[in-house]
């Protein structure tokens, strides 16, 4: 038995390493890739056709979110009279 090839952390990666990520052959992936793309799965990069690993990650990390909790951006809060006395101070 080989010893898999280490498939980095962060970067563009070949489908062979989204594949293993998935614990998938290639051929398994491949032909799952439709359904998982209707789930949302990242799209390769358009020119290189490689997959950033850290997208691949995250998206399985969401698929269960009582376990991962992503952390949410929320829109900036502006305190609009705070502002203004400050901005009059100066």
């Amino acid at each position: 038995m080989t010893r898999p090839s280490r498939i980095p952390d962060i970067g563009d990666v070949p489908a062979s390493m989204v594949a293993a990520r998935l614990g998938l052959s290639l051929s398994d992936f491949e032909s799952r890739r439709p359904d998982l793309e209707r789930r949302g799965f990242p799209q390769p990069d358009e020119t290189t056709g490689r997959y950033c690993i850290e997208a691949v990650d995250q998206w399985r990390l969401r698929r269960y979110p009582q376990f991962f909790a992503m952390p949410t951006i929320d829109a900036p809060k502006t305190d609009r009279a705070t502002a203004r006395t400050r901005i009059a101070k100066l």
